[in-house]
């Protein structure tokens, strides 16, 4: 679960990177869906924090933050109606709340057919940053609870570190572009053979070395986990392939064995 719960967390990040580009370009459409999953995860982040104060532990239940692709959790609404039982949010957030779930539904659904135009987005999406500014303050206050009385998952961090920001950077880069493709075989739950191909090529693991063989023959995985990397260069060594001297992944003709 702590991996579920690390995709949750690094979201949020992702998300505002995502929405400042989808901002400075004018990315309407791109704004509108960012906004509208940023407002569900503060909801259920909320949800979360709730429970912990209320039970006195700090357990996360699964169901708010993953969703598989054979199995229906909550729904975006169903969050939504949780947080106002809860007494996390009020009635005019849980309107807004709605009315911009139906809002964001016409402009994706019914683009052709109502008389929705591109422009329009620009009042939704500044109606989304007014409650993701609400949910945002929320969010905070049930933090701070958190810490004042030392229940929860909530810890003071303190002051933050150069080498600490470059990490929670580098974190959230991975929910934008992980280069993973067991997380693209998630995604799409069925994919093809030709699709893991040219995911993996962009990361140049079917350029060939001088011995003939893919790049992906000389990476060893054991010096990765060594080495506390992802970072496929940082891996590589002899080929593997059974009956290959080749003693090193050879970029060009330059480069020796």
């Amino acid at each position: 679960m702590i991996d579920k719960f690390e995709n949750f967390i690094r979201s949020f990040g992702a998300t505002r990177v995502l929405l400042q580009r989808a901002h400075d370009e004018g990315f309407l459409i791109e704004g509108l869906i960012l906004y509208a999953a940023l407002v569900d995860g503060f909801c259920r982040s909320c949800l979360i924090l709730k429970e912990q104060l209320d039970n006195k532990n700090s357990d996360i239940n699964e169901k708010y933050i993953y969703q598989s692709n054979n199995e229906n959790n909550f729904r975006e609404r169903d969050i939504y109606k949780l947080a106002f039982d809860k007494k996390i949010i009020n009635q005019d957030i849980l309107d807004e709340l709605n009315k911009l779930y139906g809002i964001r539904n016409k402009l994706v659904h019914r683009f052709f057919i109502s008389e929705v135009e591109y422009s329009h987005l620009e009042v939704v999406c500044k109606r989304y940053e007014k409650l993701y500014q609400q949910l945002y303050k929320i969010t905070f206050d049930l933090e701070s609870e958190q810490i004042d009385k030392n229940v929860g998952m909530t810890i003071d961090g303190g002051k933050i570190t150069e080498q600490e920001k470059i990490a929670v950077s580098k974190d959230i880069m991975k929910k934008i572009k992980s280069g993973n493709e067991r997380n693209l075989a998630k995604t799409f739950d069925c994919i093809s053979v030709e699709e893991v191909v040219e995911f993996a090529s962009k990361k140049g693991l079917t350029n060939e070395c001088k011995c003939g063989h893919y790049k992906s023959s000389h990476i060893d995985l054991e010096i990765l986990k060594k080495k506390k990397t992802k970072v496929i260069d940082e891996g590589l060594t002899k080929c593997s392939q059974k009956g290959c001297n080749c003693k090193m992944y050879i970029r060009d003709e330059k480069d020796k064995i």
